[in-house]
């Protein structure tokens, strides 16, 4: 018997954030699963393994995802709780998509614009200068000023390749939703397979959005408002942060 501290995503003691389930079989930290707390079944995501305790424990009913959720999405979640004094079970509200344990019907790919090719591409002496900067530094936050129409976006497509040849996803946030289709639109030229989500969209879309960022075994493109930044990327190498001052 394997025995973990499972954190629910309801509030059920103002100072408990998680509990302890016992598993048949072994179970992966930031596995998504259902458990009962009373007579509620309820969502839980899978902190740690613990020892058996000195007390009965209830079983974990099943999981909902086999993919467990990535180790550093579970480290900004409790950074988040503890930073932001807030419970456990409300970040999980907002880091994880609701309807979780309904099935859905896998959508088909939507037809892409097809990319351009890297043929003729002049960067100009601010954008290159840019790009050697960002390229060069140590992890961390760069501020990029420019004025609308001064090529930002191009610099943002440039590193967002590079990116991905190191096998790295790419995060484009934007301050609101209207501003969405713009961006996905002047990045489909150059990507394939870009995630989008954002509040607009039906829970299914969210939830299957959600899923494929989860599963894929490949680097991707997400675009959306704040809450893209919780999509469960394995590898995150460029998060732009569009009118940062927004």
């Amino acid at each position: 018997m394997h025995y973990y501290e499972v954190a629910p995503n309801q509030i059920i003691r103002a100072n408990s954030a998680f509990f302890t389930y016992s598993s048949e079989t072994p179970l992966s930290l930031g596995q998504i699963v259902i458990i009962e707390v009373g007579k509620k079944s309820l969502t839980g995501v899978v902190l740690r393994k613990v020892k058996k305790p000195d007390y009965n424990t209830k079983s974990v009913s099943s999981v909902i995802e086999q993919t467990p959720l990535p180790a550093e999405l579970v480290a900004l979640t409790l950074w988040l709780s503890a930073y932001y004094v807030s419970h456990l079970a409300t970040v999980l509200q907002t880091v994880l998509p609701t309807g979780l344990t309904k099935n859905r019907r896998t959508r088909k790919t939507a037809a892409h614009m097809p990319t351009r090719k890297r043929t003729n591409i002049v960067f100009s002496k601010d954008q290159s200068s840019a790009l050697d900067a960002i390229q060069h530094m140590q992890p961390g936050t760069a501020l990029l000023h420019g004025v609308t129409g001064s090529g930002k976006t191009r610099v943002y497509i440039e590193l967002a390749e590079r990116a991905l040849a190191e096998n790295k996803s790419t995060i484009v946030l934007v301050p609101e939703i209207a501003l969405t289709s713009q961006l996905v639109e002047e990045f489909s030229h150059h990507f394939q397979n870009i995630i989008l989500t954002h509040s607009r969209q039906t829970e299914a879309e969210r939830h299957l959005a959600w899923r494929e960022a989860l599963n894929s075994e490949e680097p991707r493109i997400v675009i959306g408002p704040r809450s893209a930044l919780f999509l469960p990327l394995k590898s995150i190498g460029f998060i732009v942060i569009g009118e940062a001052h927004e």
